[in-house]
């Protein structure tokens, strides 16, 4: 009895998968269950593990309003208790932030940006949160685009 060798082809690793603007969009309305709007948190309570994540949308389309706009969503008010507290800063302010994280760091990545602003052997003042920078800028990528673009 001969033992013949049986190819058993190795597994194929999947790689990231890319959906179109299209497909992104029709997520949202559909997660939006007939409602006239989705917020970002309502989205992730509603998401399934498959379905995109929400920074996908703001980096495919430029902000989160931007997406919904997009998809024929109503766009999400800022709060009126968040307004003031998000005009601390100028813009100017916002960019000069980035960069100096740049600088320090040779990095504009949103995580390296917090690690950054936060890192308790060198306390940095009054430097802006990264999410404030992300929601007046409209998005992060917008954000160091202007900063350092």
């Amino acid at each position: 009895m001969t033992l013949s060798a049986v190819h058993v082809p190795a597994p194929m690793k999947s790689g990231p998968v890319v959906y179109t603007n299209q497909q992104l969009l029709h997520v949202l309305i559909h997660l939006a269950q007939g409602e006239n709007t989705l917020g970002r948190r309502t989205f992730e309570q509603r998401r399934r593990g498959t379905d995109p994540s929400a920074p996908l949308y703001e980096r495919r389309f430029g902000s989160w309003n931007r997406a919904l706009e997009l998809a024929g969503l109503a766009v999400i008010e800022q709060p009126q208790q968040l307004q003031t507290a998000t005009t601390k800063w100028t813009q100017k302010q916002l960019i000069a932030a980035i960069r100096q994280c740049r600088r320090e760091t040779g990095s504009t990545t949103l995580a390296a940006y917090e690690a950054w602003r936060t890192d308790p052997a060198d306390l940095k003042g009054d430097v802006p949160p990264a999410t404030t920078i992300r929601f007046r800028m409209g998005s992060w990528s917008r954000a160091t685009e202007l900063a350092c673009g």
